[in-house]
């Protein structure tokens, strides 16, 4: 007798009943096939969990890597001609850099446009975007978003935002700032208020995985000003703004010094 015909009897209530027992064929294709949705399931769970925490470990490395570069600019800003790179992951997120809607503007009170240089000029800024399973809360890395800074303080300011995803960003949208030095020329004094900008110019921009973004100095121009004394000069980045008076016995001099960095990416 085959196991598809094998039955068990048993007497209840004085009736004698057969029940045909289960091929164990059926049964192992039924073992076998909950088996493999287990299995399926704890790799799809699992390569998710994987997905995400390479994600978190390229957004860490990505926050290091945009504080590298904001150091890097800086460096570079000092010396004409001056070249570094950093190189970032791009798996999961992408590095980039953005034209910016706002500009910096210095005026004076008396009405005086002192900067930008030319109007047309574009501002641009470094943003990384992080992958779409990074869990992150905003924060400030570095610098802030305070539109005048002194000699000790970082001109690039780096954040983490949160909008459609996780962003670290790095603008140079600030001014650094040092006041009451004295300027002779000839027998004349001066009292001379110098002011140095970083204006980030878009480079050639291309590649996947892993890509370079490269920092070079085009360059450096200056404008000086011969201002009345008692002058406030208004620093203006979109609806922000701020206040820097001059005021002494000497005559202000303020001396706006823009340098160019380009940023490449390949």
């Amino acid at each position: 007798m085959t196991a598809k015909q094998t039955e068990k009897r048993f007497k209840k209530g004085g009736k004698t009943k057969s029940v045909s027992a289960v091929s164990p064929v059926i049964s192992t294709i039924i073992i076998s096939s909950t088996l493999l949705i287990i299995l399926v399931i704890a790799s799809f769970v699992s390569t998710n969990i994987l997905e995400l925490r390479l994600a978190d470990t390229e957004f860490e490395q990505a926050k290091t890597n945009m504080l590298l570069l904001n150091e890097v600019i800086q460096n570079v800003a000092l010396r004409q001609g001056a070249v570094s790179s950093i190189r970032f992951s791009q798996r999961s997120g992408g590095v980039g850099i953005y034209e910016s809607a706002e500009k910096i503007n210095i005026t004076t009170s008396q009405g005086s446009n002192l900067y930008p240089f030319n109007s047309n000029d574009s501002f641009y800024i470094i943003k990384y975007r992080g992958g779409s399973g990074v869990s992150v809360a905003e924060t400030n890395l570095t610098g802030s978003s305070s539109l005048i800074v002194s000699m000790s303080d970082s001109l690039g300011y780096v954040r983490v935002e949160i909008d459609n995803g996780a962003w670290i960003i790095l603008d140079y949208l600030r001014v650094r700032v040092v006041t009451n030095t004295i300027l002779r020329v000839g027998s004349t004094k001066y009292n001379l208020t110098e002011i140095f900008i970083i204006r980030l110019q878009l480079g050639p921009t291309s590649g996947s995985g892993t890509v370079t973004v490269k920092v070079q100095n085009m360059g450096f121009r200056t404008e000086t000003y011969c201002l009345t004394n008692d002058v406030i000069l208004y620093i203006r980045v979109g609806d922000k703004s701020e206040e820097l008076v001059l005021t002494g016995s000497l005559t202000p001099v303020v001396r706006i010094t823009e340098v160019i960095i380009r940023i490449s990416i390949t």
